[in-house]
């Protein structure tokens, strides 16, 4: 049975940054995309509207995208190293976008929202015949558990949450790891 959890890389390929792909160019995207970027990761930003997804809004994005974002995606070099977080909240998107990353290799999936939007989400790709050790890749809600608010601390437990997943670590408290 094939690994639906692959480890990141802790080191890409030299001279190879991780990548990050958000799906999705709301307001919730401009903090991950830009402490993402901080941490060194390769942004690219895929949203179906042009109005959301311009330089302006997302001057740290290495990409945007612009157009259908199933067939961006599927288009996109998705690797062991490359994580791709959905934050747009559209079935229509979500639903086709998280086919093409499922049958990808990429390291990390996540998806922005509540675990009953997650479980509809992922029940309709279940009837859709997506086999359950693929919707078991799927990290919904996205991010760990620091008690984010806002869309920057949002963000920060998404980011963490991939470099824990990168690292092979859990994510807990360093007071609490055993010495």
């Amino acid at each position: 049975m094939e690994d639906v959890h692959p480890q990141l890389p802790a080191q890409p390929g030299k001279g190879e940054r991780p990548r990050l792909v958000v799906v999705g160019a709301g307001d919730m995207s401009l903090p991950l995309v830009s402490l993402a970027r901080t941490l060194g990761f390769h942004m690219t930003v895929v949203d179906p509207r042009p109005e959301l997804a311009t330089r302006e809004r997302f001057p740290d994005a290495d990409e945007l995208l612009v157009g259908d974002a199933s067939g961006i995606v599927a288009d996109l070099p998705l690797s062991a190293s490359t994580s791709v977080v959905l934050t747009i909240h559209d079935q229509d998107v979500e639903v086709p976008v998280l086919r093409a990353v499922l049958a990808s290799r990429a390291g990390y999936v996540g998806m922005l929202g509540s675990r009953k939007r997650g479980r509809g989400v992922l029940e309709m790709l279940r009837a859709q015949g997506v086999a359950p050790e693929r919707l078991a890749r799927v990290q919904v809600p996205v991010g760990l558990d620091i008690g984010a608010q806002t869309p920057a601390e949002i963000a920060l437990s998404v980011v963490a949450q991939i470099v824990a997943v990168r690292s092979g670590r859990p994510g807990t408290a360093l007071a609490e790891r055993a010495p």
